[in-house]
């Protein structure tokens, strides 16, 4: 085993989680087998999108500083953070390896280094991320959508300026 790289037993979790996902998406029954396999896998998947986003926030706010280091010190910019589509995740069973395709992973990841870095705001985090949401919902033919990013929705609800349908809509000044 390499030092600092994930344990087999988590290398076959991820691809256990990467297989139930795609057999998700290739369903094309409505039996309630299918429909409950297809809604556990779409609430992993809105697990994965809310770890991912944190994650990015976490990591790019970490970019951030070691760049600014950098730069004072007049060293060439560190490598920018990547982002893992089998962010661990809490289930009723444990804690998992979730899935999230790798090019949705990427977009959630930067949308979350863009809000922490304050580049988009909060409703624009949101509805952006719901598109993705959206398109996971569409392709695991979940018959609600997802709801993306649900705290920070919260968040914004105590502040006293909750997320809207009027918000759904970007504008294109952002």
């Amino acid at each position: 085993m390499i030092f600092g790289g994930p344990s087999r037993k988590v290398l076959e979790e991820q691809k256990s989680s990467k297989a139930d996902y795609q057999k998700a998406v290739n369903l094309k029954g409505d039996s309630k087998q299918e429909a409950g396999f297809r809604l556990r896998i779409g609430l992993r998947a809105r697990a994965c999108v809310d770890k991912i986003f944190i994650d990015g926030a976490e990591k790019f706010a970490a970019y951030s500083e070691m760049c600014l280091v950098a730069i004072a010190k007049d060293q060439p910019k560190p490598k920018p953070p990547e982002a893992s589509p089998y962010p661990r995740i809490k289930t009723v069973n444990g804690e998992i390896s979730g899935y999230l395709p790798e090019d949705l992973a990427k977009d959630i990841f930067e949308l979350g280094g863009k809000y922490q870095n304050v580049e988009i705001d909060a409703k624009t985090a949101i509805r952006r991320a719901q598109v993705i949401c959206n398109q996971v919902s569409y392709d695991l033919n979940l018959d609600n959508k997802i709801m993306a990013l649900q705290f920070l929705r919260d968040e914004l609800e105590a502040e006293g300026d909750p997320f809207t349908e009027a918000d759904e809509v970007e504008e294109d000044n952002d």
